[in-house]
């Protein structure tokens, strides 16, 4: 027989001796390749599926939106693009009217929402629609399209009947995609979680300017540019434009990089591949301990065979061909379960990633390099952890390799600390702590293995509590006082006492009704801008914020997100981009204001003032375009959006309940896709405590026989086995949950915060989650000993006696 047979049969020989633990091995290195590739392989899935789909309906290059409330005569918004100097390279336009409003339909819907209306521009279509269901066009009443999300979320079949404001029936359809509203919203604080309480109407230009009451009016634009075309030198010309129209207009101008859907879609995949880059690792950390110390036990176990090989000349590297054949051997039993495995988590991940985002074109091909890559790490860090115990190994003296026994005893570890302790009850009872104390390299290997795993889990459930925390502080902010108000947003600025108010304040379901103002705009600070919804309030009205700092009077309040993005306090300057009544329309203005207050709400958008410092700011005394309602008595908040439905140029209605609510509801969707990594960590944490219980079995078979031979009961003997492992689980799981909570915190203060500004998060672990994570560390690891039970019974205590020397 050559000698490389030999040298494999030996091996061999050593993998089916301990078949169940390599085995064990092997699936947690399975687990950790496949996660990897698996997990990493939906970023390039999303990356490629969000190219194409955009690509498909041809999401605009600039966008041009009026003021809310402000519209210009169809065409004119073309005419400035047709005298731009780079005309010529402009590949498609649309003029578009969007107007908000409030939709009743099928099985009890009542949502706010947008209006669409297209135009058809010169060149190619523009941010298209796509008709997923139904058809797209109708006779009879006015025709829309209604966005997929919001009909998935909410159940609704693929036509019907729907009330819009002003008491309109529309019939949509058809159910359809446009690239702004890929992810719900279309805008807004927290665009991906709005899909079930945010309803998207699309239609033709003609059909909403009729819905709309804005006969021959848009409001909007939206450009497609040749491939080359800088976007900066056209959106410079752009504005520059705009400012020059006859009648003053205020205008915003921004590119697809500002569209939410577009920004969270891509940096989502950024942050999640961060997150997901840290999963694996951390699963591939616990197969390497995991795989160190097998094969530390293994070489171990050789010790005498390796002492012997050396006294008689051979060479060392020699010897240390068979334990690290096995180990190299073990690797790729793992990377090769490793590919099936990934297989089998990707198809989940994909049915997940599909039905929570609705893309119209879905590409999930096998990511060959990403398995590649995941096998080489998946064999390289558990043979390179393999091959420190088998150096070490080596080097020792071949007379100290030899001896066995007492005389091969170099100390009892940490096991002395425990001379001078006295604890309760027979003296076996301190077998497992001593046990762990004696040979503190194993124990610290289980350790830092569960701890690896147990850190996975806390990361994933942290994520959820963070997102939980971040919006209860959210809704504990809006709902601190009148839980029950509407937010009832107009079509434009009327008179505080005019008959669009009046006509509000007499319905039966009002009670209480405060005219305000919402205005968008931009604050400016140390070279950082920040986007704002800022919201009139007259003090002492129905609600106003808890400021953490300041007060609410002297100028403007900002969110403590906004504040800390533009690293301002209370009393601090800011700049601040609004528009401004002007003669015949709005004009855009910057004005220094003064903060006058910090909001610990932490959504970025939110801002406030009082009357007396929006007045000459917005040039809107005496006008509002929203008011808050309180129901009356014996009504409810949907009563007055019911009745709110049949109001004119009330263009939409919100209960801050039902907004809240959706926020919390959408949150839930995205547990579907951690809790395949939460299944994975808590797999390999059994994986870990099996392989620990079943070599720590193996290896004090003696000591078992001897108390077995003394008349204790093969039940006590399994309770010290599984009290040593609960006691490695503890310790294990509260490593892991530190290092889970600083992976936590990081991705936290780097992955979350830039793929969501607009929100201000925290990282937290609930105590539930602390709790959980004990009772699952603890009971993992103390089921995984009574898998050792039919050895222990099928022991043979006078054979294991049995000492040759």
């Amino acid at each position: 027989m050559s000698s490389r047979a030999l040298w494999l049969r030996w091996s061999w020989r050593d993998l089916r001796a301990r078949w169940a633990q390599v085995f064990a091995l092997a699936l947690v290195i399975a687990l950790g390749t496949g996660t990897y590739a698996a997990l990493l392989s939906t970023s390039a899935w999303r990356t490629e599926s969000n190219d194409a789909s955009f690509a498909l309906l041809h999401v605009h290059d600039l966008r041009v939106a009026l003021a809310p409330g402000s519209t210009v005569p169809e065409g004119s918004l073309l005419a400035v693009v047709r005298r731009l100097p780079h005309a010529a390279e402009v590949a498609g336009a649309r003029e578009r009217l969007i107007v908000p409003t409030q939709v009743a339909g099928p099985r009890g819907v009542l949502a706010p929402g947008e209006l669409v209306g297209t135009g058809t521009g010169r060149g190619s279509a523009v941010d298209a629609v796509q008709v997923t269901a139904g058809r797209g066009t109708s006779s009879g009443v006015p025709a829309v399209v209604l966005d997929l999300a919001f009909a998935r979320q909410n159940g609704l079949p693929a036509s019907g009947l729907l009330r819009v404001a002003g008491g309109k029936l529309v019939r949509y359809t058809g159910i359809g995609q446009s690239p702004e509203y890929f992810m719900g919203g279309g805008g807004g604080t927290a665009v991906f979680l709005s899909q079930k309480t945010f309803a998207v109407l699309f239609s033709a230009l003609r059909a909403a300017q009729d819905l709309a009451g804005a006969p021959g009016r848009v409001n909007d634009l939206v450009l497609t540019l040749k491939p080359g075309t800088s976007r900066a030198v056209l959106r410079g010309e752009l504005r520059t434009a705009l400012a020059a129209m006859r009648a003053p207009v205020s205008t915003t101008v921004t590119t697809r990089d500002d569209i939410p859907s577009y920004r969270v879609l891509y940096e989502d995949v950024k942050g999640d591949e961060q997150l997901w880059r840290a999963i694996a690792v951390l699963v591939l950390a616990g197969a390497a301990f995991a795989a160190l110390n097998l094969t530390t036990r293994i070489v171990e176990a050789q010790r005498r065979e390796i002492g012997i090989g050396m006294a008689l000349g051979v060479r060392p590297r020699l010897l240390a061909l068979r334990p690290l054949l096995f180990a190299a051997q073990v690797a790729l039993i793992g990377v090769a379960f490793g590919i099936g495995v990934g297989y089998l988590i990707g198809i989940p991940l994909a049915g997940v990633f599909q039905s929570l985002l609705p893309l119209p074109v879905w590409r999930t091909p096998f990511q060959a390099g990403t398995f590649a890559q995941a096998a080489v790490i998946g064999f390289v860090l558990p043979f390179a952890a393999a091959a420190w115990p088998v150096w070490r190994a080596v080097r020792v003296q071949p007379v100290e390799a030899i001896r066995v026994g007492h005389l091969a005893a170099r100390g009892s570890g940490l096991a002395p600390v425990l001379r001078r302790l006295r604890l309760p009850g027979r003296g076996y009872h301190e077998i497992p702590l001593r046990n762990v104390l004696r040979t503190p390299r194993r124990s610290a290997l289980t350790l830092l293995g569960v701890a690896a795993a147990i850190a996975t889990l806390v990361t994933i459930i942290g994520m959820l509590d963070t997102f939980r925390a971040t919006l209860g502080s959210a809704s504990a902010e809006l709902l601190r006082t009148a839980p029950a108000r509407v937010t009832v947003s107009l079509d434009s600025y009327y008179p505080v006492t005019g008959p669009v108010t009046g006509a509000v304040r007499r319905l039966p379901a009002a009670g209480k009704v405060q005219a305000g103002l919402l205005v968008p705009g931009t604050v400016r600070a140390h070279g950082t801008s920040v986007g704002v919804a800022a919201e009139v309030l007259p003090p002492g009205g129905l609600w106003a914020p808890a400021l953490s700092a300041g007060h609410l009077t002297g100028g403007l309040v900002l969110s403590a997100k906004a504040a800390a993005d533009l690293g301002v306090s209370a009393g601090d300057l800011v700049t601040f981009r609004h528009p401004r009544a002007a003669a015949g329309g709005l004009v855009t203005v910057a004005d220094p204001v003064r903060v006058a207050g910090i909001d610990p709400n932490p959504m970025r958008a939110f801002a406030y003032l009082t009357p007396a410092t929006a007045a000459p700011l917005f040039g809107l005394a005496g006008m509002t375009n929203l008011l808050t309602v309180l129901p009356s008595a014996g009504h409810s908040t949907a009563d007055i959006q019911r009745a709110l439905l049949n109001v004119p140029h009330v263009a939409s209605a919100q209960s801050v309940q039902a907004a809240t609510d959706g926020l919390r509801s959408s949150l839930d969707q995205f547990t579907s896709i951690l809790n395949v990594a939460a299944a994975v960590a808590l797999l390999l944490v059994f994986l870990i405590a099996f392989n620990t219980a079943a070599i720590g079995t193996d290896e004090r078979a003696r000591e078992h026989a001897t108390m077995m031979a003394f008349g204790l009961p093969i039940r006590a003997v399994l309770a010290l086995i599984t009290a040593e492992s609960v006691l490695l689980g503890v310790l294990g799981t509260i490593i892991g949950l530190g290092a889970g909570y600083g992976l936590l915190a990081w991705l936290t203060a780097t992955t979350i915060s830039s793929v969501m500004p607009e929100i201000g998060v925290t990282a937290l672990v609930s105590t539930g989650t602390v709790t959980a994570a004990l009772l699952l560390g603890a009971g993992t690891v103390a089921v995984a000993p009574l898998l050792t039970l039919r050895r222990l019974r099928r022991t043979d205590v006078p054979a294991t006696l049995r000492v040759a020397e």
